[in-house]
């Protein structure tokens, strides 16, 4: 019945510019609404069939800005008409990228620019949370969220917490704002930190962050922290000594490994801290390809 109501009622809630000249585009993307239209429905009738149905059917939206993962590079040739679909329906995108796959040690993807505005810097909200965030220069992934609170929820006031690959602090400022405690946020992306730093005085926080500009790996505080995160999935044995290293006795880790074995996983973490670490549990956390899932591993200092 809302579907209905409201495209009866569209006539009523266009905006009018200061001509005093209907608002079309306004009205238009009421319209799209109110049909549930998607923006692979717009260019059915565009894009050869072929590719056409190579169109993914979600895509990231990160503040204002419209992320989409193109496999298909014939795709690309329809970027000006792809974006356009996409900010047709979505009002507030105001810019569109392809994506690639996330490389290099700062896990930053691969963009090209299909449409809207010509700028990847963006303010987006998660779990009543402001976060100032570059796509092209760190790795943001909204879809983790749930993922970040879920986390927060664990942690007890006055805990002593790392955030090992923070990037521009989306677990370490979630924590923070919920749980009176320290939580030091290690990334080696000075661009990351910076904006993490903006998110800092962003938002209200009930506990501290203090960002740092460092390689966690090689961290000289051992044997301090109450619970360490390390979200680093693609190469996360590298730093299973590391992570071990800072946990006090009794301390926990949130691990997270990509995998097609979680259960071998498990064993290799517990094998690469020399028996230090014992993992209690295991949880997929989202599918990484057809073969990949993330795994969330739960690990005790012992």
């Amino acid at each position: 019945m809302d579907l209905i109501y409201l495209n009866l009622h569209v006539p009523k809630l266009v905006k009018r510019n200061p001509s005093g000249c209907r608002d079309l585009h306004s009205e238009k993307h009421r319209e799209h609404l109110a049909k549930g239209l998607t923006y692979r429905d717009l260019l059915s009738d565009t894009l050869p069939r072929d590719l056409f149905e190579k169109l993914p059917r979600s895509f990231d939206i990160v503040g204002d800005i419209a992320i989409i993962r193109i496999d298909e590079k014939e795709l690309l040739r329809y970027g000006v008409e792809i974006s356009s679909a996409i900010m047709k329906i979505h009002k507030r995108v105001r810019a569109v990228y392809a994506r690639g796959p996330a490389r290099g040690s700062l896990r930053i993807q691969q963009l090209e620019h299909l449409g809207g505005e010509r700028r990847t810097e963006t303010v987006y909200k998660e779990n009543g949370l402001r976060f100032s965030v570059d796509i092209a220069k760190m790795y943001v992934n909204p879809r983790l969220g749930s993922e970040r609170l879920r986390i927060a929820m664990d942690i007890k006031d006055g805990e002593f917490v790392l955030d090992m690959f923070s990037s521009y602090g989306a677990f370490a400022i979630n924590i923070a704002r919920i749980k009176r405690c320290l939580v030091v946020a290690s990334d080696i992306n000075s661009d990351a930190v910076t904006h993490m730093r903006r998110s800092i005085y962003m938002n209200k926080l009930l506990g501290e962050v203090m960002p740092l500009v460092s390689d966690a790996n090689t961290m000289p505080l051992r044997g301090v922290f109450t619970t360490v995160i390390a979200d680093n999935p693609t190469n996360i044995l590298e730093s299973v000594e590391a992570i071990t290293n800072a946990l006090v006795k009794g301390g926990r880790a949130y691990i997270y490994a990509l995998t097609d074995e979680p259960e071998a996983m498990g064993r290799e973490i517990e094998r690469s801290s020399g028996s230090r670490l014992a993992i209690k549990s295991y949880y997929k956390v989202k599918e990484y390809s057809p073969r990949l899932n993330i795994y969330r591993y739960l690990a005790i200092r012992v």
